[in-house]
């Protein structure tokens, strides 16, 4: 097998891992209990009927009237309609999940417990209705987990592909069941469908089920330049082991999502050619928008696909492979991912990389060429000079800049065109002060820091000791040499409550604060007596570290959280290592991750809004990154989006964003 062939395999095996792994087309009712019986309910809406709403619940018609006589023919807004638990609806049957069990640990919660399945709390209860009064560990919880489709051994259930017209109470799962085909399968072939709202007689495309979501892809990676474009014998030659950046643009030109599409450039634009990783990139591209003009790219059709543009240093010239390259690999590996799973349907989105190379005279280079009027965003690299200089050259009418790495970059605040992707840090900061005082209300701070130590958080904790003083709330302060001691907690009363912070992120100086903190919270009368609130940075800790911010009830903020047991993100880490051979890099944050996350806010964003990022954009919830953009007091748009993370004994984590 060939590398193309396998590049081409794994990125195909990714998309249908995710597609695999997409969400039921149900909805999870609540449960309530009638004389001693759980039943689930349903309030109808305004202008629901027996119809729409048996295509809403995966049941039939009959059976809707079956539980709830009174509605034969006469569906009434606001009735409240009652299923028995036992009944085994389509929205919660084991015969579309996977059934599992979980065993409550000590501490655990029902929302810990649903978060880490990635299902809602009324469905868990539903599972589980000796739950509604709750839960102590060792308890037994019935999980039911992803859609699968049953499988069959029948040659005539096998879809060979063609159309399918809806019966009347036909629901898209039994569609897609007797196709042998899922229902996320049966949405992709048929992209204007709405699956909650559909009607009888309706005509819908099957698709084959060997090849029905390649045949669905909508996203074209088109590499632009990526030279020197390796062969598999100069990539073995500088020794890129770890799924090679350039093996994967090489073959991402030929393979991609065109071929994966069933497509190829010639098919997407009549004036380019089909590339071979041999040849010139950047010539073909130049083919490839021949026919666009910069005065034709102002305005944007409805119909147009959208182009964005990957502009990143991946030194691809150089024989040794530095850390800062390998990150950017990572981050574009994590783009492609997400466009791989957002191809199924929607508009046509054209992704071109090019290599930066950590030079202001390549930019130069590269945004002079004619194609470069026909992006609609870029994605920019994080050096100053670079990003400054994209952005003066981006088309202040139509064209967009996601900054993505400069963090201290201000543009945003007077360049309507720039997105700012990191919250700035005293805006961070303001947002960590104000869930500060709300988490911590009635407990006493106490600021620690080491003679000698370097104060590296004490902008944070000047902002915080202004306000605490502003608001008439009294602190304490301690310094210490070498380590805390018994006597820094002279004279604290045992009943009350506290708060640490200290006024270091580093490792060294938690591990010398730790081991007495944990004491002096034995003496507190209350068994929450103490906590500690932190850093970004402590996101790092493993082991000790890491139990130890439990034991102290740790709180800290963040840019960015991984939760590795909420069940979508492992999927995307699942889908990475198919797609690339490999794991992803440790590394806090995640640059996949990272890269994943803005591939999909600016697809959907594009889609959504034609392009203007400043029409009605929808907050994001990443895999690791949440993206909640605001223009308030700024020309541009700035994130907002911070996440409180809560550490719990036991090795239990809380997350929300503030």
């Amino acid at each position: 097998m060939t590398l193309i062939h396998s590049i081409k395999r794994g990125l195909a095996a990714a998309l249908l891992i995710l597609a695999a792994y997409a969400p039921a087309i149900a909805i999870d009712l609540p449960v309530t209990t009638v004389n001693g019986k759980d039943y689930y309910y349903y309030d109808v809406q305004p202008n629901e009927t027996l119809f729409s709403l048996s295509q809403r619940l995966g049941i039939s018609r009959e059976e809707i009237i079956n539980y709830n006589p009174g509605v034969d023919g006469d569906l009434k807004a606001y009735t409240r309609l009652y299923f028995p638990v036992e009944s085994g609806l389509s929205t919660i049957s084991a015969g579309d999940h996977i059934t599992s069990t979980h065993v409550v640990a000590k501490g655990e919660t029902l929302y810990g417990v649903s978060k880490k399945y990635g299902i809602s709390v009324d469905r868990l209860i539903a599972l589980n209705p000796s739950a509604r009064d709750g839960i102590k560990s060792g308890d037994k919880l019935v999980i039911l987990q992803e859609d699968t489709v049953p499988a069959t051994t029948d040659k005539t259930t096998r879809s060979q592909g063609g159309t399918h017209t809806i019966a009347k109470g036909e629901t898209l799962y039994r569609i897609a069941v007797n196709n042998g085909i899922t229902v996320e399968q049966l949405l992709a072939a048929n992209p204007d469908l709405d699956a909650y709202n559909y009607s009888e007689g309706t005509v819908l495309n099957i698709p084959g089920n060997d090849n029905s979501v390649r045949n669905a892809a909508d996203v074209t990676v088109v590499d632009a330049d990526l030279r020197p474009v390796d062969t598999p014998e100069t990539t073995k030659r500088s020794n890129r082991t770890s799924g090679d950046l350039a093996q994967l643009r090489a073959n991402a030109v030929e393979v991609s999502v065109d071929n994966l599409g069933g497509k190829t450039e010639k098919d997407s634009n009549e004036s380019s050619t089909t590339v071979t990783p041999s040849e010139n990139i950047s010539r073909t591209q130049s083919e490839t928008f021949s026919d666009t003009s910069a005065d034709e790219a102002v305005v944007k059709d409805a119909s147009a696909p959208f182009n964005i543009a990957v502009m990143l240093p991946f030194n691809l010239d150089r024989e040794k492979v530095e850390k800062e390259a390998e990150n950017f690999t990572e981050f574009y590996r994590g783009f492609l991912l997400a466009a791989q799973n957002l191809s199924q349907s929607g508009r046509q989105v054209n992704i071109h990389a090019y290599d930066t190379r950590g030079d202001l005279d390549t930019v130069k280079e590269l945004m002079a060429r004619d194609e470069m009027a026909a992006m609609d965003i870029f994605v920019a690299p994080a050096a100053t000079t670079e990003l400054d200089y994209i952005i003066s050259q981006a088309d202040s009418d139509r064209q967009f800049i996601f900054n993505t790495f400069a963090v201290r970059n201000n543009s945003y605040l007077t360049n309507p065109n720039v997105i700012q992707a990191n919250i700035p840090h005293t805006m961070m900061y303001q947002r960590a002060i104000d869930a500060f005082m709300r988490e911590m209300d009635g407990r006493t701070p106490i600021f620690v820091q080491r003679i000698g130590a370097t104060a590296d958080k004490e902008e944070f904790t000047s902002m915080l000791k202004s306000q605490l003083a502003d608001k008439g709330i009294e602190f304490k302060e301690i310094t210490y040499e070498n380590a805390l001691k018994d006597e820094d907690f002279e004279g604290f009363d045992t009943a009350a409550s506290y708060v640490i912070i200290p006024l270091s992120s580093s490792a060294t100086e938690f591990n010398k604060i730790a081991p007495q903190a944990k004491r002096f919270k034995d003496t507190l009368s209350s068994e929450n007596g103490l906590a500690l609130f932190g850093y970004p940075e402590w996101l790092t800790f493993r082991g000790d570290r890491k139990d130890n911010l439990g034991a102290l009830n740790a709180t800290i903020y963040s840019r960015f959280y991984y939760d590795d047991t909420y069940y979508p993100a492992r999927r995307v880490v699942d889908a990475y290592r198919q797609a690339y051979g490999h794991e992803i890099n440790s590394a806090v944050p995640s640059q996949a991750l990272m890269g994943y996350d803005v591939a999909s806010f600016i697809i959907k964003s594009l889609r959504n809004n034609n392009g203007d990022f400043h029409i009605g954009i929808t907050p994001y919830e990443g895999m690791q990154t949440d993206f909640n953009f605001s223009d308030s007091n700024c020309e541009g748009l700035v994130n907002t989006s911070v996440e409180l993370i809560k550490f719990r004994d036991g090795g239990f984590t809380e997350h929300h964003n503030i």
